[in-house]
């Protein structure tokens, strides 16, 4: 995985720092996953199963980069059984 730890000079106070590809950091909003996630079921048994998942793995970081998130997120959705899920939130990210 694509994940970085930096000093607390660069992150956002309060949690996680995200890095897109520009290198620009961003506070982490857990709001885009769910969102992301409900574009794909309507099942909110699966959406907070799946969201409560991915952000305990990302919790553990200081900074993470955007590729990283992504691959948590197909990678979650896969390991749980949601195939479909994860190829259709795949083809949303690219």
């Amino acid at each position: 995985m694509d994940v970085l730890r930096r000093s607390q000079t660069t992150m956002h106070p309060g949690g996680l720092t995200v890095e897109n590809l520009a290198g620009d950091h961003a506070p982490f909003d857990p709001a885009k996953i769910h969102t992301d996630l409900t574009a794909l079921t309507n099942d909110p048994t699966v959406v907070h199963r799946v969201e409560s998942l991915i952000v305990a793995q990302l919790a553990g970081f200081d900074v993470v980069a955007t590729a990283t998130i992504e691959d948590t997120v197909t990678q979650t959705l896969a390991q749980l059984g949601y195939d479909q899920m994860a190829q259709s939130y795949r083809k949303q990210q690219a």
